[in-house]
This record gives C-alpha cells, sequence and structure tokens, in this order.
C-alpha cells in the first residue's frame, strides 16, 4: 500500500511535470505559429497552432507516464489521453483569460523567463483538480477558477473601455462628462437610442410600469459655457424647473442643474394637442425627476454602450 509520505512527494512532481511542459512548449508554439514566414496566411498560422496543440497533448499523455500513481485515471493508455485534452483545453482557456488580463494592462508579468514560467501555472492548476483528495481539488478549482474569471472581466472591461473612447472619437466631452442619473421609478433606459454629439450627450427612459401612462423622460448632459466659471455655476447645485409649450400645443417639463461645469436636463414631454386621452405629463413625478438630477453620476462604460448601442438580438 503506497504510504501518505510518497503520496505526497508524487504530488509535486506530477504537477511539476506539467507545469515544466507548459512553461517550455506553449511560449514555443506561440512563437511558431506567429512566425514572419507564415506571412499574412492563416491557414500556416492554424495548422501550426493545431500542430503544437497535438505536440503539447502527447507530451502530456507520455509525460505524465512516471507520476502515473497520482492520478487514478492516467493509469491507462486511453484514460492519459483524454486526461491530457482536458488539462490542454482548461489550461488554454486559463491562458488566455490571463493573457486578456496582461493586454488591459491589469497583470504585470515581468519579462520573458517570467512569462515562460506562468504560462505553465494554468496547465498545472488543471492538472491539479485531478488529483484524490478534497483539499486538493478544491484549493486547485477555486484557482483554476479565480484565474479565469478575473482575466475574463477585466478583459471584457477593457474591451468596453476602448469601445467607448472609439464612440467619443467625435466629441469634445471627456469621458468623465458622461453623466448618466438612475432610471426613475417604474422606468427604463431606452437602450440603443442615445445621442453622444459634439457637445452633448442624452438618454431616453421610457416607462414600463403599471398605471397611468406617464411621458418619456429625456436626460442630456452638455458644458456651459464658460466652462466651469461660467454664469451657470452661479447656481451650482440648484435645481430649476419650467414648463414649455411648444408649437403643437405639447408641454414639457424641463428641470435643470449646473454642476462642475455640466448642465445636465431632464425633460418629460406631454401629449400632443390632437391627443384625446389624459396628458401623461400630468402624471410625472416631479419629485423623482430631482431625484434624477441630484444622483447623477459619471456613467460606467457598461451603461454609455447600452445607451448607445443598440442590443444585440
Amino acid at each position: 500500500m503506497e504510504t501518505a509520505g510518497r503520496r505526497w512527494i508524487r504530488i509535486p512532481r506530477y504537477t511539476g511535470l506539467v507545469w515544466l511542459l507548459g512553461a517550455l512548449l506553449v511560449p514555443l508554439g506561440h512563437r511558431l505559429a506567429l512566425a514572419p514566414w507564415w506571412g499574412r496566411s492563416t491557414a500556416g498560422a492554424l495548422v501550426a497552432s493545431g500542430a503544437v496543440a497535438l505536440a503539447v497533448v502527447t507530451a502530456l499523455a507520455y509525460g505524465v507516464v512516471p507520476v502515473r500513481r497520482a492520478v487514478p485515471i492516467c493509469r491507462t493508455a486511453r484514460g492519459r489521453w483524454g486526461w491530457a485534452v482536458v488539462v490542454f483545453c482548461g489550461g488554454t482557456a486559463g491562458l488566455m483569460a490571463g493573457a486578456g488580463a496582461r493586454r488591459a494592462g491589469a497583470l504585470d508579468v515581468g519579462g520573458a523567463l517570467s512569462r515562460a514560467a506562468l504560462c505553465g501555472v494554468p496547465y498545472a492548476l488543471v492538472a491539479a483538480v485531478f488529483i484524490p483528495g478534497v483539499a486538493v481539488r478544491l484549493v486547485s478549482g477555486v484557482a483554476l477558477l479565480g484565474v479565469v474569471a478575473y482575466g475574463t472581466a477585466v478583459t471584457h472591461r477593457a474591451r468596453q473601455a476602448e469601445e467607448v473612447r472609439t464612440l467619443m472619437s467625435g466629441t469634445s466631452l471627456a469621458r468623465r462628462e458622461l453623466v448618466l442619473p438612475d432610471p426613475p421609478a417604474g422606468y427604463r433606459m431606452d437602450e440603443g437610442h442615445g445621442d453622444l454629439a459634439d457637445d452633448h450627450f442624452g438618454v431616453r427612459y421610457v416607462y414600463i410600469g403599471a398605471g397611468r401612462e406617464r411621458p418619456d423622460v429625456v436626460c442630456t448632459v452638455g458644458r456651459v459655457s464658460g466652462g466651469g466659471d461660467g454664469p451657470g455655476d452661479r447656481h451650482r447645485g440648484r435645481i430649476t424647473e419650467a414648463v414649455r409649450t411648444r408649437g403643437d400645443g405639447r408641454r414639457a417639463v424641463v428641470l435643470t442643474c449646473h454642476r462642475d461645469g455640466l448642465r445636465l436636463t431632464v425633460t418629460a414631454h406631454g401629449a400632443p394637442r390632437t391627443w384625446r386621452g389624459p396628458d401623461p405629463l400630468d402624471a410625472v413625478d416631479r419629485d423623482e425627476l430631482r431625484r434624477m438630477l441630484r444622483k447623477a453620476r459619471t456613467a460606467t462604460d457598461g451603461q454609455v454602450l447600452r445607451a448607445l448601442r443598440r442590443p444585440v438580438a
């Protein structure tokens, strides 16, 4: 019967071998797939990547033979090949998540040697999940999921930030000036119908609540003429209210607030003169509109993209 001491010796040898194979072969495969002799040939790079993947799986399947007793599934040839495929796929997913975090600037991996060493870590973590024992599997599984979750989240945020920067290329507003309030009670953002022009950012909120119909609410933010020292900032934080009538007889409640060189405006439009039913404007909650202005804050990248990009069906 295998003693506990021998078992705990085999575990680091087993995971160490997997780490070494990942640290040696994965960076080499990456360089081969991006080698200049492929030129712009995508097919050539894919063939090279496939060959490298097969080489890594083969090396894993045979490289773990000396310590196959550490993992029961590796005691047969068929089991080793299945294990090797799972370790390669899971480790590659973890590696891609880490690479995304590095490209986003959230992970400093140092020079070439440290990058190569880290390439083997996700593969070793996946391999450790196959080791019998609740403690080992729990620690390695949590660590692997943490790497994937962190890398995926950071990569997603970086892509959102880059898309927002692209959308803002035609405006003079700064990123911090894209201000949004939370939707009023019973409303939701009208996604994909926002407006980002040279000097203002606008979002519409539509009513989805029950009961009497209420008007759409439009929130816009723009710079006050003259910047932060302009006349608008003399009444910083003060909310003014006005009721205006358009040419078609439609009334509108307009609330305005000046803050940090910005003019925030919330407008609720009533029904046109030809409307036969009760005017939705009569049901507008002015206190809720004031709360919108008081609670408005810089929008997140996700909010900006939801406002400006029509959601994918």
